[in-house]
């Protein structure tokens, strides 16, 4: 279940989020078994067209995610790539999948409760606050910003439905159709491109070398589209709860140059 914020209160509590008391506060670094990934640049411009085929991508580590709620083997395989550059951070997924469906159709809808891939952004990397997007197979999105309220209340959220990326870009390749249920695929694959200058805590300025954020990526596949117990959770970073919004179990991610 999510809930929604208007602007005059969001605004108030970005003001927080970035102020030396939400750092003071930091009860969200503590986790257990963190992912990790180094985040190496890219030596040409990518063309995001959800292939996930240029050298660079051949080039950066494959991260196998695991199952997000126990952290053990995903029944089916679930891969993250990242690269970064001056301009965006590039996040490349693949999802071996059978039945790739979608019926949500528009931006904002539902989709967490469909087959989608997910990520989550704290740059500064206190779980105050952080942004979420979320991919169908057939390329529609969702973008929140999220505010959260730590460990001492169970990762209680509220998001910013009318937060939007301005300029992010985004693909996905199905080997398959992707948007009929009951149909035959083999995987579908995604490219996001999300841009530095949008991301309120850098203040336009783009990560330097060395650089750690905190961060998470997932996958919701859901089996029979009729027995929930079908359905399954994948993660770069596990959660060991049936909720993603688990902040002090963000994976750690490294920028090099």
């Amino acid at each position: 279940m999510k809930t929604f914020m208007g602007t005059a209160l969001v605004c108030a509590v970005l003001s927080m989020a970035f102020s030396p008391l939400s750092h003071a506060q930091d009860d969200y670094n503590e986790g257990k078994n963190l992912s990790s990934y180094t985040v190496t640049r890219t030596t040409a411009k990518l063309k995001i067209d959800g292939k996930i085929n240029e050298a660079d991508w051949k080039r950066a580590e494959e991260f196998v995610m695991v199952e997000a709620t126990k952290g053990g083997k995903a029944p089916l395989k679930t891969t993250m790539r990242l690269l970064w550059d001056d301009d965006f951070l590039y996040i490349a997924y693949f999802c071996e999948d059978p039945d790739a469906w979608a019926t949500w159709e528009k931006e904002d809808d539902p989709m967490w409760d469909e087959e989608v891939v997910e990520f989550f952004i704290d740059p500064n990397g206190t779980g105050f606050s952080y942004y979420e997007h979320e991919i169908n197979p057939i390329n529609q999105k969702v973008d929140l910003f999220i505010v959260n309220a730590g460990k001492r209340l169970n990762g209680k959220f509220t998001g910013w439905k009318d937060w939007d990326f301005k300029n992010l870009k985004q693909a996905v390749y199905v080997d398959g159709d992707g948007k009929k249920h009951g149909t035959k695929d083999k995987f579908w694959t995604v490219e996001v491109a999300v841009p530095f200058d949008e991301l309120l805590e850098l203040r336009g300025n783009t990560p330097e070398d060395g650089d750690m954020w905190r961060f998470n990526a997932y996958r919701i596949e859901r089996g029979d589209k009729n027995k929930k117990d079908d359905d399954f959770y994948a993660g770069f970073s596990p959660v060991y709860r049936g909720s993603f919004h688990t902040p002090w179990q963000f994976g750690k991610i490294y920028f090099k140059k």
